[in-house]
């Protein structure tokens, strides 16, 4: 069976579907929806998620959901109304931040590299993955599924909420770049929900 956190963040409803499980009241990390982080372990340039660390499949993403290169699912701004919640937590230097739970959806069988730009380094990571080390650049590979989707469990680690750009390359293609508001809204979305 799951834990509770890979639980927390299976795609049930549009809440779940969204990444919201935490709370609206901020919170300090570590805590089961935050990633496991310390000044002893600090963040790696790049992480890998093990294809055994995805968690249920999914036949489709959910319509929240923007699908990049026929391969990666995200609650870009495009098609999001609304920024990802976030909730306080440590980064990998120990100094605060904020941390916003949302799954990745990968589709079976393709090889996807997603990255924050350089100018981002020390300042925004991506976390997916059990448990999950925080990386400027994650690579997910041909990982095999029942279903058309495979999710991962994970999020955004920031040192300052606002609308984060996020690098997607699909087999080896083209760099697309979309945008996600973690804990602070993109242009043209609303601040992330109150529940």
């Amino acid at each position: 069976m799951r834990s509770l956190l890979a639980v927390g963040v299976v795609l049930v409803g549009l809440t779940a579907a969204c990444g919201t499980g935490d709370p609206p009241a901020r919170r300090q990390a570590p805590s089961p929806g935050s990633p496991a982080v310390s000044p002893a372990s600090p963040a790696a340039a790049s992480a890998s998620v093990r294809c055994d660390e995805g968690m249920d499949g999914a036949a489709a993403p959910p319509a929240d959901f923007q699908v990049v290169g026929d391969a990666v699912a995200l609650p870009t701004s495009d098609v999001r109304k609304a920024a990802l919640q976030a909730a306080e937590a440590k980064m990998p230097d120990g100094s605060p931040g904020s941390y916003a739970k949302q799954g990745l959806l990968v589709r079976r069988g393709r090889h996807v590299e997603l990255s924050v730009p350089e100018s981002l380094t020390g300042r925004a990571w991506l976390v997916w993955g059990k448990p999950g080390s925080p990386g400027a650049r994650v690579v997910a590979d041909r990982c095999q599924g029942d279903k058309e989707w495979i999710i991962f469990p994970g999020g955004y680690l920031v040192r300052d909420m606002g609308c984060l750009p996020i690098r997607v390359r699909v087999d080896g293609g083209t760099v697309q770049e979309v945008l996600i508001g973690v804990g602070a809204p993109c242009p043209g979305q609303g601040p992330a929900p109150q529940i």
